[in-house]
C-alpha cells in the first residue's frame, strides 16, 4: 500500500479507540520498519505515540478511569521491524511521560522471533509494567 507521506502510515497505524469505558491504543507495526525510518520520522513517529496515549487517556477520564490499554500487532513483522535502540528510546520515554497509566498492554504474535526479542526487551522494561503486559499468541 502506497502513502504518501509518513505522518499518514503513522495514522493509519498508531490510533485510539473506545472500547468498555476505556481507551485503547492500537499499534500495527508490519508497515513501520524503524531501522529504515530517519531521525526526523522517528522523532514523529515519537510524538504521534505520545498524542495517540493522550487521546486514550481522554477517552478513559471521560468514563472516570486514569489508565489506558495497549493493544500491538506484530504480525507479519520480521527482525527488520526490530530496533533494540529504538525500542529502549520509546519505553523509557513512553514509562516517564505516562507514569501509572497502563491498564494492561497487549502484545499479538506468533512468531518465534518475537520471543526470543522478548527476552531481551523485557530487561528495559520495569517491573511494576512487566506484570502488566501480555503476550496473545495468535
Amino acid at each position: 500500500m502506497e502513502y504518501s507521506t509518513t505522518q499518514e502510515i503513522y495514522d493509519k497505524n498508531i490510533y485510539s479507540i473506545e472500547k468498555e469505558q476505556y481507551g485503547h491504543v492500537i499499534f500495527i507495526l508490519k508497515e513501520i520498519i524503524p531501522s529504515k525510518l530517519s531521525k526526523e520520522e522517528r522523532e514523529l513517529f515519537i510524538q504521534h505515540t505520545i498524542d495517540t496515549v493522550i487521546e486514550s487517556l481522554k477517552i478513559s477520564k471521560l468514563y472516570g478511569k486514569k489508565t489506558a490499554y495497549a493493544h500491538i500487532y506484530l504480525n507479519d513483522c520480521t527482525f527488520k521491524h526490530f530496533s533494540l535502540s529504538f525500542a529502549k528510546k520509546l519505553t523509557q520515554i513512553l514509562s516517564t511521560t505516562f507514569e501509572d497509566t497502563l491498564e494492561i498492554m497487549y502484545i499479538y504474535s506468533g512468531s518465534k522471533l518475537f520471543s526470543r526479542l522478548w527476552n531481551i526487551i523485557k530487561h528495559f522494561i520495569d517491573k511494576e509494567t512487566l506484570v502488566k503486559i501480555k503476550q496473545i499468541k495468535n
